[in-house]
């Protein structure tokens, strides 16, 4: 489990949902991302990670390039990378 990092998406997810829910496209997809994101680092079953992450580079073009939500932007960012870094670590991991 990883609490600071499942409050970090929960926080992001809260802020993208109203979006999701008013069909923009680009939500939808960072949504998707951070509930597998939520879902990992509260240890919760989830699928397998849907791909690679895009929710970043999304973000960062629709809500800071092309938007108002910087903030947001960075947050969204936050999680990617630190959820990264903890795969990256557990698969670094020596298997026993």
């Amino acid at each position: 489990m990883h609490p600071h990092l499942s409050a970090k998406a929960r926080s992001a997810l809260e802020q993208i949902e109203p979006m999701e829910a008013a069909g923009w496209a680009p939500a939808q997809s960072i949504a998707r991302q951070l509930r597998w994101c939520v879902a990992f680092a509260s240890g919760l079953p989830c699928e397998e990670r849907p791909g690679p992450f895009s929710m970043g580079l999304i973000a960062t073009r629709e809500l800071d390039m092309y938007g108002d939500r910087p903030a947001l932007a960075s947050l969204v960012n936050e999680v990617q990378r630190e959820v990264e870094a903890v795969l990256g670590r557990s698969c670094a991991e020596p298997r026993a």
